[in-house]
């Protein structure tokens, strides 16, 4: 489970690793430079500056200082350097991993294969006054390094340009359509549709107008609820306006509910966030639920609010809470009936599925943002060091009939960007 400080430990823990990395880069280019030909000291040292303001130092405040701290400058400083950032970073990995791969391992590997082949010589080809000559030819080397050094310029490019065909725009995005199987969910119920937009992060980087047409797209589904789990805006409360204007026009037959996401709290101003919301027509739930209707049949929404998704633990260990936030999320609900949870972020899944929930909603992991790329169910993300929810249907181990959906989202944190991970808005069927 990510508490707020394991997240920061974590956090901590991705700066730290990309510092050693760049360390040891700028140690294995200064060996290759100095066999080659006298470097100055100054030279290496101007590299590795480069290196740390170029690279690091937008990297730790995305990852230390962003979340407490978040002047509007610097916004727009990172939309400004978004896409050479990525490339830059991309490249470095690139030229760090070679450099690294021919210290570590192929240096190592030629020394012990040079050993063994005069260990094994048995006729030298050709001796003069009792030195042993080998055979050289002029053209070798220069042609295996001619080859080598293509080959590392073409993968670079080719690498470049995959990460720029491979970021998102809005016109990336996608309806996903998923069908979800509910044991034991009423005739009646069968078929119901839930519209569903996650982390829209109202800023700089989500405008009006992109909001205005992911709402259009959320209401085109035509679903009979549209749910909203969170991350209305992305650092100051203000940012509520233009999302309340934008998604004031949803409109659902069983009605239109969210809950709180993380960056609403990092406005330290979380009632005028809810106010803005709910002043658009999306129904807050804050720990607590709602019985909803359908042909005669009863389904339970229940929402969390962001702070208190945790307090599910000590529920499961003492059968209560000291604020009874689980408590309320509870009171009433049937257990023969469908319970749905939105919970913005995907971490205590399995808590709440030991807690009885059929179906949980959720957000937050954006995807992974920048994917450098995916294997089956395995995304390679930074988002995946924190959770192994990162998106689409999950299963519960604790209780085999709980399932939950995470959300790629629409919106970006940090940096606005999106690579191999386009936007998401969900159309989910109840079968």
């Amino acid at each position: 489970m990510i508490s707020l400080i394991s997240q920061f430990g974590l956090n901590l823990m991705v700066v730290g690793v990309v510092l050693l990395f760049h360390l040891l880069t700028l140690q294995s280019l200064s060996l290759v430079l100095r066999r080659r030909r006298p470097v100055r000291r100054g030279l290496l040292w101007l590299w590795g500056g480069l290196g740390i303001v170029l690279l690091d130092l937008p990297l730790i405040y995305l990852q230390l200082i962003y979340k407490s701290w978040h002047p509007l400058w610097a916004d727009h400083f990172m939309n400004a350097i978004s896409v050479p950032w990525a490339l830059l970073q991309v490249n470095a990995l690139i030229v760090g991993g070679l450099l690294l791969a021919n210290k570590f391992l192929y240096r190592p590997l030629k020394r012990m294969v040079g050993r063994k082949t005069r260990n094994s010589a048995e006729v030298p080809v050709s001796t003069t006054y009792g030195k042993v000559i080998e055979p050289t030819t002029s053209s070798q080397m220069p042609r295996r390094r001619f080859i080598q050094s293509s080959a590392i310029a073409l993968g670079g490019l080719a690498a470049n340009v995959s990460i720029l065909s491979a970021a998102n725009t809005d016109e990336d995005s996608r309806i996903e359509r998923i069908k979800i199987r509910i044991p034991g969910l009423p005739e009646e119920l069968k078929g119901t549709t839930i519209g569903m937009i996650s982390d829209v992060h109202s800023s700089l980087f989500m405008s009006r107008d992109r909001m205005e047409r992911y709402a259009t797209t959320l209401q085109s589904l035509k679903a009979d609820l549209i749910v909203l789990p969170g991350d209305f805006v992305n650092s100051r409360s203000r940012e509520v306006y233009p999302f309340a204007e934008a998604f004031s026009r949803l409109s659902a037959p069983l009605g239109v509910y969210g809950v709180t996401g993380n960056h609403d709290y990092y406005t330290r101003e979380i009632e005028l966030v809810a106010k803005g919301v709910e002043d658009a027509g999306i129904k807050l739930l804050r720990n607590e639920n709602i019985r909803i209707e359908k042909n005669g049949k009863s389904f339970w929404l229940m929402g969390l609010d962001d702070k208190d998704i945790y307090e599910v633990k000590d529920y499961l260990k003492d059968g209560k809470t000291e604020k009874g936030i689980v408590e309320n999320l509870v009171r009433g609900v049937q257990d023969d009936e469908p319970k749905i949870l939105l919970c913005h972020k995907p971490y205590p899944f399995e808590e709440y599925a030991t807690l009885g929930v059929d179906l949980m909603l959720s957000g937050h992991t954006h995807g992974g943002q920048i994917v450098l790329g995916r294997l089956d169910r395995l995304n390679v993300s930074v988002a995946s060091l924190a959770s192994t929810y990162i998106s689409g249907l999950y299963k519960a181990h604790a209780n085999q009939n709980a399932q939950m959906y995470v959300s790629r989202g629409i919106g970006t944190a940090g940096i606005p960007l999106r690579v191999n991970c386009p936007p998401e808005v969900t159309h989910l069927m109840l079968v």
